[in-house]
């Protein structure tokens, strides 16, 4: 009981001579719907030693919006899921397909790469239209 009473007297010390501008300000308020802007694009690079997967990449499409991904570098696949995770198509890199919404919510894509012996580099070039 006692250490109980002396870490509370040192809580209220540390909380009475904090200075005013550690005070948190407030945060302001942001709209839970992921922003989407047409043609944003960007540019991931990944490394997959063989046999391993990569982490799935969602994004974010609305009804009707376009995703292009090309992916150059090693030989390798990649699986597009939808928003509910049911798998939607397996491809080959080194092929540029296009992906059209068809409702609101994320479309993930994960990378496998090949059985080689040697480590697999490539860059994937991802374009919202």
């Amino acid at each position: 009981m006692k250490k109980f009473l002396i870490s509370l007297s040192v809580l209220a010390a540390l909380a009475a001579a904090s200075p005013s501008y550690a005070s948190p300000a407030p945060v302001p308020v942001v709209s839970a719907e992921p922003v989407v802007q047409e043609g944003q694009q960007f540019i991931k690079y990944y490394s997959l030693r063989p046999n391993e997967l990569s982490p799935w990449e969602g994004v974010y499409l609305k009804k009707g919006q376009q995703l292009t991904i090309y992916a150059q570098g090693s030989y390798s696949y990649y699986s597009v899921y939808d928003s509910s995770y049911h798998l939607g198509a397996f491809f080959n890199s080194n092929v540029g397909r296009i992906f059209t919404a068809t409702e609101d919510g994320y479309l993930y894509i994960q990378f496998a790469a090949s059985s080689s012996y040697t480590m697999n580099y490539f860059t994937v070039t991802y374009k919202i239209s």
